[in-house]
């Protein structure tokens, strides 16, 4: 008999399914490289990593070995709490326009967060806006106009934050004199995710 919290549960497996294909993709394989590598059908590594499987010990341990990652290591990780806290280290860009991906080195990232930069008057083109659906957005240096189709704008300075749940800005501008720094946050869904066209790395 198991003692309270050390039972290997339905979220553990949701978890080891999930550190699976995060390993996977590390490598960037594809489904179809890891089954041939491994020896599992694609339809079984599909279920194992939505979490929706209970392989068996041979199974997870020909996976594992096949990303090259040990089976304590992956059921240790898998126990611990889905609240873990991802850090991405780097430092502010420097340049005067275009936007930069804060989030792109997290594996399965849940949000889509980016830092726009915006040179004196400038406006955003078409293809660098946010994309329709829910979006954060919080004005860390300078200012912001958000212009909308009926007409209506709205103009933000150092500190302020908006919150556009269905109605889409048209226009983006820096009505400043000097660089705007815009951090903008959304689902990472296709629905919300911010756009990767115009990106100046």
């Amino acid at each position: 008999m198991s003692t309270p919290g050390t039972r290997f549960e339905r979220r553990h497996l949701r978890s080891l399914g999930q550190r699976i294909r995060a390993l996977r993709e590390a490598r960037k394989w594809s489904l179809k490289r890891l089954s041939a590598n491994c020896g599992v059908s694609i339809a079984a590594i599909q279920k194992i990593e939505a979490g929706a499987a209970n392989p068996s010990l041979l199974t997870v341990i020909a996976i594992i070995e096949a990303l090259g990652e040990s089976v304590d290591q992956l059921i240790s990780s898998s126990r611990k709490p889905d609240r873990t806290v991802k850090v991405v280290r780097g430092t502010l860009p420097m340049r005067s326009a275009g936007n930069t991906d804060l989030s792109a080195d997290l594996v399965q990232r849940r949000m889509d967060c980016r830092l726009v930069a915006l040179s004196s008057r400038q406006h955003i083109d078409a293809d660098d806006r946010p994309a329709a659906g829910p979006l954060f957005g919080y004005v860390l240096d300078g200012g912001l106009r958000l212009s909308f189709e009926d007409g209506a704008s709205q103009q933000l300075a150092t500190g302020d934050s908006f919150h556009i749940t269905a109605e889409t800005a048209v226009e983006w501008s820096n009505p400043l004199s000097r660089r705007s720094l815009i951090l903008c946050i959304a689902d990472s869904g296709k629905n919300g995710s911010l756009p990767r066209s115009g990106e100046n790395q």
